[in-house]
Parts: structure tokens; sequence; C-alpha cells
């Protein structure tokens, strides 16, 4: 005969058994059906505000969702007129990179599937230089432009994505050159040493400069994390924060992996190793957006370069998206022309053209004076008072209309 005990205590055991598995669950499995629906709530009312925070805050759960929201996010115009365009001076290089582009999914294998998304992603690429020739391609930018293509579905709408994010988020890497990523990546080195003190000492310390990022920045991570619901989440936060959101997101990284990187050999490759690997090895990536965004709050882009001392051209993306951004109306023609004429080409190689004839200017004025005085044999004084009097002079000839 069974005890009443036995069977209280089988009771009990069988309430712990419950307790304990609802306890395993997912805390946030609960919350997506609302969350869901006020992603939706807020798609429908274009309330950007609400879709940017819950695009930073816990992202925006289906490709479904993103689809509508991305568009919305990136200001993107409407899709549906085709412009004839010259081809770009860099398609050549495009069709070279989209041919070893790593996709996602069943398109990943060798067929009729891959083939055609990749010349899907040759036409997203060449759309977004097309419309504005003075932008310059760059290796990565077809790996940034593929989650665009794969989340909307279509090369029209993904070009239209693509080039927004060319236009006002990575535009300082479609310059002649990269050197303006290379000064946000020395500023990644400023957050660090607030974010990471014992890695940026340990960096400091073998002399290791900050390359093991340029692929995060200029990629959005796309190149280094394989995931494609990672790689979106990651999208999320990246489109609905201001530029150069993604060194905010390597410096949170590199902070949240410090004692992967602490524990490596003290050795300059294999710390440089260790750090370019932190992507593809991060499972999760809520605790590093969360912490990025918390950066941001403390450093914003105009104080974090005056603390590091490096300070970004007045016309990079990360200076002139306050003034520019909101403007915009996606209903309209972009405004972006007001601020670069299209035939001035890119903004900063246009800063770089008139630096350079008045560093050229002051450095023959120099060289003039200083030759004049040593032929005439004057004083080391004289011969710097004639050096600074003709820079000076220069100068003043350089301010005339």
């Amino acid at each position: 005969m069974r005890s009443s005990g036995g069977r209280v205590r089988r009771r009990r055991r069988r309430r712990g058994q419950g307790h304990r598995q609802q306890a395993g669950r997912d805390p946030g499995e609960a919350e997506r059906p609302a969350r869901a629906e006020r992603i939706a709530q807020a798609v429908a009312a274009q309330d950007l505000t609400a879709l940017r925070e819950l695009a930073r805050a816990g992202g925006l759960e289906t490709a479904q969702l993103r689809r509508q929201a991305w568009p919305l996010l990136l200001k993107v115009r409407s899709v549906g007129r085709e412009e004839q365009a010259a081809a770009h001076r860099d398609e050549a290089q495009v069709a070279l990179d989209v041919q070893r582009t790593r996709l996602p999914g069943p398109d990943a294998a060798p067929g009729e599937a891959r083939a055609r998304r990749l010349e899907q992603l040759a036409q997203v690429v060449a759309a977004v230089l097309r419309s504005h020739p003075w932008l310059s391609y760059y290796q990565g930018f077809h790996e940034l432009a593929m989650p665009f293509l794969c989340v909307l579905g279509a090369p029209g709408p993904a070009a239209e994505a693509a080039r927004m994010a060319a236009l006002f988020f990575v535009r300082d890497a479609m310059a002649s050159g990269l050197d303006h990523v290379l000064a946000q990546l020395r500023l990644l080195y400023a957050l660090l040493e607030h974010a990471s003190p014992r890695v940026h000492a340990l960096l400091a310390a073998l002399d290791v400069p900050p390359f093991f990022a340029i692929s995060w920045v200029l990629t959005w991570f796309a190149h280094d994390v394989e995931s494609l619901p990672a790689v979106c989440r990651i999208y999320d936060v990246l489109i609905a924060s201001p530029p150069m959101h993604a060194v905010y997101l390597a410096a949170a990284l590199v902070r949240r992996r410090e004692p992967d990187v602490l524990a490596c050999d003290r050795d300059f490759a294999a710390v440089h190793a260790c750090l370019a690997a932190l992507p593809a090895s991060t499972a999760d990536w809520e605790p590093v957006i969360r912490d990025s965004c918390a950066l941001l709050a403390r450093f914003p882009a105009a104080r974090l370069q005056h603390m590091a001392r490096c300070h970004l051209p007045r016309l990079s993306a990360v200076n002139t998206y306050e003034a520019t951004w909101p403007r915009l109306d996606p209903e309209r023609p972009l405004r972006f022309a007001a601020l670069v004429p299209v035939d001035a080409g890119h903004p900063l190689d246009a800063i770089a053209a008139e630096e350079k004839p008045s560093q050229t200017a002051a450095s023959a004025a120099v060289r003039i004076a200083r030759t004049l005085a040593l032929d005439n044999r004057w004083p080391v004084a004289v011969a710097t008072l004639a050096s600074a009097t003709m820079v000076l002079y220069a100068w003043l000839l350089m301010q005339q209309p």
C-alpha cells in the first residue's frame, strides 16, 4: 500500500522538475512575439525613433521584419526606376572579388544558385558605384553589400540599401585611399584605453597596430562572422546608429573577450592572430552590442576624437552625419549634392586636393627664402625671418578668392 507521504514526495519532486525545466528556458522566448509585434507596429507607423531603439536593444528578430525595417532605417528612396550610367572604373576588381565571396546557406554550394546570387551581388555593387562615380570601391565592400541582398532579396532594394550605407556610413573608406579608415582605427585604441586598459597596455607593449580590426570595420563584420543571423543582428545596430559604430563594436568585442586575449602568448603574431579570430569565435553578440551602445553613449564621436587628439576631416561621414542624416527625406531626391557636388569628387579627396597646393606653396616658399638667404650669406636669424615671411605671404595669397 502506497503511503500518502510517498505521494506527496513524488508530487514535490515533479513540481521541482517542472520548476527546473521552466527555469532552464530562454527568458527571451516568451518576449519575442511581443517584440515582433512592437517592431511591426513601428514599421507600420514609420516610427523611426522606436524602430532604432528596437534594432539596438534586442534586434529586429526575423528576416521578414528586417525586409521592412532596414529600408526605413536607411531612408532608402522608392525602388522602381532604372538609371542608365556608364561603367565604373573599379568594376573589373569588383568582378574578381565577387567570385571569391563566401555565400551563406544553400547558395554556398557550387551551382546555378551560387552563380545567380554572385551575378546579383555584382549588380548591386555596380549600381552603387555607377550612381556616384566619385566613390572608389574598396575590397570588402561587396561583402558589406551581401547581407542586404540576402535579406532584401533582390538587387534593386539591396543596391539602394548599400548605396545609403556607402554615402552616409562607410563613405570615408570609399575615398581614393584608406587613410581615413586607419584614423578611425586609431580611435579604436583610444576606446580600448578606457574599455579594456589591460589589453590596451598589452598592445602598446608589443606595438600591435589596430590592423586586426580593419576587416571588421570595412565589412561590418560580414567577412569574419560566418553566421548570417549573427551578421544580420550586427547590421541591426549598425544601421540604427551613427557611422563608426563598428569601431565601438570592435572595442566592445575586445573588452568582452579580454580573458582570451590576455591568456595568449606574449608575442606579436600570437596576439594579432588571437584578436583577428575573435568575431568568428563569438557565439553571443548581445552583450557585445550592449557594451558598444554604452561606449557610444559615454564617448560620442566628437568627444572621442578630442580625447584621442585624432581629428577626422570635417567632411568625414562621422562628422557630417548629425547635420545631414536627420534632414534626409526618402521621398525626395537626396540632399547630399548640397554638401558635396557630384562633379567635385569625393569630399575627402577634394579636401586633400585643396591642402596639397597650399602645402606645396608653403614648402616652395621656405626653400626659396632659405636659398636666397644662403646665397647672400645672411645670418641665420635673417634667413629664418625671411622664410617665415614668405610662408605668411604664400598663405595670404591662398586666402584670396
